[in-house]
């Protein structure tokens, strides 16, 4: 019997006293015959030890959370973050750049894509609506699709919206310049980047884990994860 594809999963810890993990990034996989393994930044945070757990993986997962320290991308603080938590930000730096460097697919949701872009010589709009850019932090209507989104044709992005015309949409940061590896494959209407992919990684800002009860289209993000094993 073929053996199920392990998948290091990458979660937060907030609030501050307890890990957690929306369990629609878990149930996405198993319900495509993957098997999960849930990382974190842990006591004391070494690197090394989350390291060889994710590279001993197939392939690695960059789940939603808290913001990005500015300083992962080069700017200073005050650019409009809330509840960093550099000792996440420093692993998943260092796991997603391994990941890569070993040819491991990567897929990164929300933060996950913010987190990727920082990795690789991005940056970020550290306050959307500061920026001029509203609604696109709608929590309490986290399972619905509030905005339209188009991606290139074609594109991972393209597939991963599953023939999806429109997103949810849960942030008050986004990716500004994705860097030198990567490309911007997917927009809000107002010009948000939604999506950004290199070979063998995806980033996307919406969290198909959340309309995957009211839509199983929204799977698509994770088969195309599973399908670059």
């Amino acid at each position: 019997m073929r053996q199920a594809p392990l998948v290091a999963v990458m979660i937060g810890r907030l609030p501050s006293d307890r890990y957690s993990v929306h369990r629609g990034y878990v149930d996405g996989l198993v319900a495509l015959g993957a098997q999960p393994v849930v990382l974190t930044a842990g006591p004391g945070s070494d690197a090394s030890r989350t390291q060889e757990a994710a590279m001993a993986c197939d392939l690695l997962m960059l789940t939603g959370g808290n913001d990005v320290d500015p300083f992962a991308y080069g700017l200073p603080r005050g650019q409009g973050e809330k509840d960093v938590d550099v000792d996440r930000d420093t692993i998943e730096i260092e796991v997603t750049r391994a990941m890569h460097a070993s040819g491991k697919a990567v897929l990164g949701i929300c933060r996950g894509m913010q987190l990727m872009a920082a990795a690789f010589g991005g940056d970020l709009i550290g306050d959307l609506p500061a920026a001029g850019y509203q609604g696109h932090l709608q929590e309490e209507k986290e399972t619905e699709e509030v905005h339209g989104i188009v991606a290139d044709p074609g594109s991972a992005a393209s597939h991963a919206l599953g023939g999806a015309s429109g997103v949810n949409s849960l942030h008050h940061q986004a990716v500004g310049s994705p860097g030198p590896l990567f490309k911007a494959t997917a927009w809000s209407p107002d010009g948000v980047m939604e999506a950004l992919e290199a070979p063998g990684m995806l980033g996307i800002q919406w969290h198909p884990e959340r309309l995957l009860a009211r839509d199983d289209r929204h799977l698509a993000p994770f088969a195309w994860l599973l399908s670059n094993r």
